[in-house]
């Protein structure tokens, strides 16, 4: 069951995409709070790839290739880190199993690299995102709290590339949610969505930190750009002092033509459909609603066809996460939005290719090995 103690930004994205099958104190969800339309008839997918280990990003690069990256199952060392439902101290199991893999037109799977992953409970925690940028592949891997004893482990909480000289850390969240803390609740960072601006600069969401930033890989550092504010709830949070709150959780970041940003929102416990959406962010920082009554969103993308396109992971009721509930979701402004593809098994990731055929990331939670990349033939026209 799940506990109504459980409410931070990180804990809820580990909870989400970590494997966590119940949910028995939220709430019924209000019938008309999804914005999007009825789901269409069930399209015939391909199977790109399988065995996959809680895949959590997809990308589809200029060479066709298909690249994926999951969160791993753990290892055989361990280290200390807090309970992220009591904060209290535990051991967890850790190791570098957390993977990128590319899937070549052919169908052959190549392992990249590799990456830390960690399992805390019942949640599963390693690699998140991956973007490229002029033939470079960054990635996004891990979370880190302030309750954690010892170091942070190197390309945990991090942004990292990965080339020819193997994987790098370029940069971190964990300095800046340590030392400043900017949304003010829970010290804890779980740097997740990842991707680069028309001009060429990388952005990242930090789904526990509630924050978005750019990121410059060659000076190692981060500039924050927004601070996203609590959404309501109806049960106390006690990350936030016993208000009626819950975190959001900026999931990815996309951009249109003009370059103007855009995030996806998960948001927290108790996971209500209709309360996730997609905000747009101004120059200089201010959020503002472009898209609402949405539910459960990981991942946004800008389609070939030039439409904004969001993954819905699925929905929560009183018996916990409802299989086969996921959905793709054509962002429309207000409350247009329309799902064009419905019956997901727990997907969290999508990218298109030119001719706007999609490239889903699913079974996001699950056993190991479960993991599949699958394909949907011009989704998004082209």
């Amino acid at each position: 069951m799940m506990r109504r103690d459980v409410q931070s930004a990180g804990v809820a994205i580990a909870l989400l995409l970590g494997g966590l099958a119940c949910a028995g104190d939220a709430p019924p969800a209000e019938e008309d709070a999804p914005a999007e339309t009825a789901p269409p008839e069930p399209m015939e997918p391909t199977v790109v790839a399988t065995g996959l280990n809680g895949p959590q990003g997809v990308m589809v690069d200029a060479d066709g290739s298909v690249w994926v990256i999951d969160s791993g199952i753990g290892g055989e060392m361990e280290m200390p880190f807090p309970d992220l439902a009591t904060r209290e101290a535990m051991t967890v199991p850790y190791g570098e199993t957390a993977r990128v893999v590319r899937i070549a037109p052919d169908g052959s799977q190549t392992e990249v690299a590799m990456l830390p992953s960690m399992v805390v409970g019942q949640d599963v925690v390693g690699g998140s995102r991956l973007a490229s940028h002029d033939g470079v592949i960054y990635a996004t891997n891990g979370i880190w709290a302030g309750e954690a004893a010892g170091e942070r482990p190197r390309n945990m909480a991090a942004v990292v590339r990965i080339d020819e000289d193997g994987v790098t850390e370029v940069a971190n969240s964990w300095d800046i949610e340590q030392a400043d803390n900017p949304a003010g609740a829970l010290v804890e960072t779980n740097p997740y969505g990842l991707a680069f601006s028309p001009d060429g600069t990388l952005w990242l969401t930090d789904a526990a930190g509630n924050t978005l930033f750019t990121v410059d890989p060659e000076a190692g550092t981060l500039e924050l750009v927004a601070v996203f504010d609590a959404l309501p709830s109806p049960i106390p949070n006690p990350a936030r002092g016993d208000a009626m709150e819950t975190e959001p959780v900026p999931t990815a970041v996309a951009f249109d033509e003009q370059g103007n940003a855009y995030v996806s929102f998960l948001p927290g416990v108790p996971f209500l459909p209709g309360s996730a959406k997609v905000v747009r962010i101004s120059a200089d920082g201010e959020v503002s609603d472009y898209a609402t009554g949405l539910t459960m969103l990981t991942d946004l993308r800008v389609g070939p066809d030039g439409q904004m396109y969001a993954v819905s992971f699925g929905e929560f009721t009183e018996q916990g996460p409802t299989p086969g509930s996921g959905a793709i979701v054509r962002i429309g402004e207000g409350a247009t939005s329309e799902v064009i593809l419905a019956g997901l098994s727990f997907p969290t990731s999508i990218d298109f290719a030119p001719n706007g055929d999609a490239y889903v990331s699913t079974n996001g939670v699950g056993a190991p090995g479960s993991g599949e990349v699958v394909m949907y033939a011009g989704l998004a026209g082209g």
